[in-house]
C-alpha cells in the first residue's frame, strides 16, 4: 500500500490548521506551570509541553507566523520540508526538515521563540508528515498568523518570502 496525504489525513484524523496543512493535537501534558513563573511573554497558565502531528501536502504551505515558545519540529514520513526562520533581527535561516543527511536535510529542527516561519514541501507531488514539540505548551493564544504588509514593513529584504508565504 502506498502511504498518502489522504491516507494520513484519514487515518491520524488530522484536521485543517490556520496556517495551513492538517495537524491533530496527540500530547498534551496535564502538568502546568503558573503565570507567576514563565516570563512575561505569556498570559496565564501553560502546560509543560504539548505535541502534534502536522502535514503539509506538495501544493500547500505553512503561512508565516510565530508563537511564544520554542518548536522542535520532527520528521516522519513523505519527503522533506524546507523551513524558513525570520529571527528578531531579521535574520533568514533556511532549513530542510527530512531523512537524507546526503541532503542536508535533518530529522529535527528547532525553531526558537518569536520567530516568524514558514514551511512548504520540497516535491510538490508528495507531502510531508511531521511533528511539532512546544515547550511550555502551546496555546493558540500565542499563536500570531503573519500579516504581509506588516512584515514587509519590518523585514523589507524579505519581501519575496512573504509574498509566497502570506495568507493576507
Amino acid at each position: 500500500m502506498k502511504f498518502t496525504a489522504n491516507y494520513w489525513i484519514e487515518k491520524l484524523e488530522l484536521k485543517k490548521h490556520p496556517e495551513g496543512g492538517y495537524f491533530k493535537e496527540i500530547y498534551r501534558s496535564n502538568e502546568t506551570i503558573d503565570q507567576n513563573h514563565l516570563p512575561e511573554r505569556f498570559r496565564g497558565t501553560r502546560c509543560l509541553s504539548t505535541s502534534i502531528y502536522f502535514l503539509l501536502k506538495g501544493d500547500e504551505f505553512s503561512a508565516f507566523h510565530r508563537i511564544k515558545s520554542d518548536e522542535i519540529w520532527h520528521f516522519h514520513a513523505g519527503t522533506a520540508l524546507m523551513i524558513y526562520i525570520i529571527d528578531k533581527k531579521g535574520e533568514l535561516s533556511v532549513l530542510k526538515l527530512g531523512s537524507n543527511y546526503e541532503k542536508e536535510e535533518q530529522f529535527q529542527i528547532t525553531i526558537p521563540k518569536e520567530s516568524w516561519f514558514a514551511a512548504k514541501v520540497i516535491n510538490k507531488n508528495s507531502f510531508s508528515l511531521a511533528g511539532c514539540t512546544v515547550a511550555p505548551g502551546f496555546d493558540f493564544t500565542d499563536f500570531e498568523l503573519g500579516k504581509k504588509d506588516e512584515l514587509i514593513q519590518k523585514y523589507s529584504q524579505h519581501k519575496e518570502l512573504f509574498d509566497l508565504f502570506c495568507k493576507e
